[in-house]
């Protein structure tokens, strides 16, 4: 049913416009045709019922006028191919001023019919929340009050007098009372599914964002992961040549095949720990529970992942991890979040004379803190309050997206963390506060 509600709402909006503005954009688009049409609907009923009633003529004239407008704004919108969301403002406002005016000058005009025609300002604060934002509502609340104090000191509190006049007053205002009720009622279940559906879709685009954001960091890394395979396969291989040799010129010494045996595990948990290193990192971090790991296992896995990257690099490494740290994360989560500040170290060391990076992780009371640490020259003053934002970037054109580290900001903060930037002496540091749950 719904779907069938946006492919109608779609209709009424230009061509391919989901590829020019963002998603919001295209909601509140639908938000305000979903409006117009149900605002022509109860316009055409409110039309009918007043000329049965036989209201001032005055009135009907302002009905129709309201069909008017919210028909002239849903074919301005479906025109707009350029500059929609400018025209979606200009639109809106137009609409919801013209209405305001047309309740105004129903209640308050010597054809009016007084000061219950003031409810209809009650779908308009909601037209006005949803089109705009929700403080936008409060503001035209004040306006109007504004304008109704003046209003009611110029008419001298007359403003009831043309409700007398009306004969069949009771079942006008009951009519009134229903339409507004009904439409009301109408208006916030459509901008409730709307936006519930609005929440879906950024919630999938975000989850699309996070993929591409994560495998464009093991992007970074993947020409290195090859060599980092590779190496230990050889190495295995050329192993089992040699305890072949040793059976077939039955030379086979016990100490030296065990030697060898030694050497073929050590790689094979070298290779394993890659292996590791590489699903935990590509996992989906919304199917997993939060578990307890042992950061050392945790980060080593990920400088695993970057170490050909420092080493051809010519890189310094330091790794310091408290014995028996443990961190309560979702793993997936927490390894992207490292990749991430890895690579904006091994980036940020290309043009320096020392190259040096530390990781450090321990512990304190409250936190479990994992430091990555660079010697290169950090973010100027200007633009470290820039540096989390989304789409901020240092790097070259190309280099980076900006998303790495507003990314693992809110993945950190999924954790009840915190990522901070510190420059503590030559070294940049960044530094992960994962909570302890003591």
């Amino acid at each position: 049913m719904l779907k069938k509600l946006y492919l109608l709402l779609d209709f009424f909006l230009p061509e391919h416009v989901a590829e020019q503005v963002d998603i919001a954009t295209v909601f509140r688009a639908r938000s305000i045709v979903a409006a117009g049409i149900l605002g022509i609907i109860v316009c055409a009923i409110l039309f009918i019922g007043t000329t049965i009633l036989e209201v001032p003529l005055f009135i009907r004239i302002g009905v129709l006028c309201s069909i008017i407008v919210f028909f002239t704004l849903i074919i301005f919108l479906k025109t707009r191919t350029t500059n929609f969301e400018v025209s979606l403002n200009v639109g809106a406002f137009l609409q919801i001023s013209v209405l305001f005016l047309a309740i105004y000058a129903s209640a308050f005009s010597t054809h009016g019919l007084g000061f219950f025609s003031l409810i209809w300002l009650i779908p308009l604060f909601l037209m006005s929340a949803f089109y705009f934002k929700p403080s936008y509502a409060l503001i035209f609340f004040g306006i109007n009050i504004v304008v109704m104090g003046v209003i009611i000191n110029l008419l001298n509190y007359k403003f009831f007098v043309p409700i007398e006049t009306v004969s069949n007053f009771k079942p006008l205002f009951l009519f009134y009372f229903m339409l507004v009720f009904v439409s009301c009622f109408l208006m916030s279940y459509l901008f409730v599914q709307l936006n519930e559906h609005l929440k879906e879709e950024i919630g999938k685009q975000k989850n699309l964002l996070l993929e591409s954001a994560k495998f464009q960091s093991l992007g970074q890394m993947a020409s290195n992961l090859a060599h980092d395979i590779n190496n230990p396969l050889f190495t295995i291989q050329g192993k089992l040549h040699q305890i072949r040799n040793l059976f077939s010129h039955d030379e086979l010494d016990l100490d030296k095949c065990d030697h060898i045996i030694e050497e073929v595990e050590s790689t094979i948990l070298r290779l394993s720990q890659i292996v590791k290193g590489i699903s935990t990192f590509a996992r989906q971090g919304h199917q997993d529970q939060m578990v307890s790991v042992s950061a050392d296992e945790l980060i080593r896995g990920i400088v695993l992942l970057g170490s050909d990257r420092i080493v051809q690099s010519g890189i310094a490494f330091d790794l310091k991890v408290a014995p028996d740290t443990r961190v309560i994360c979702y793993p997936s989560y927490i390894s992207q979040v490292l990749i991430n500040l890895l690579n904006n170290a091994i980036d940020a060391l290309e043009n320096a004379e020392v190259k040096l990076i530390q990781v450090e992780a321990l512990a304190t009371d409250k936190w479990i803190e994992i430091h990555i640490k660079d010697s290169g020259p950090g973010v100027t003053a200007e633009i470290e309050s820039k540096i989390f934002d989304s789409f901020f970037t240092t790097k070259k054109y190309g280099k980076g997206t900006g998303l790495g580290l507003s990314i693992s900001k809110g993945l950190v903060e999924t954790h009840e963390g915190l990522l901070k930037y510190h420059r503590t002496g030559n070294m940049t540091d960044f530094t992960v506060y994962l909570p302890t749950y003591e």
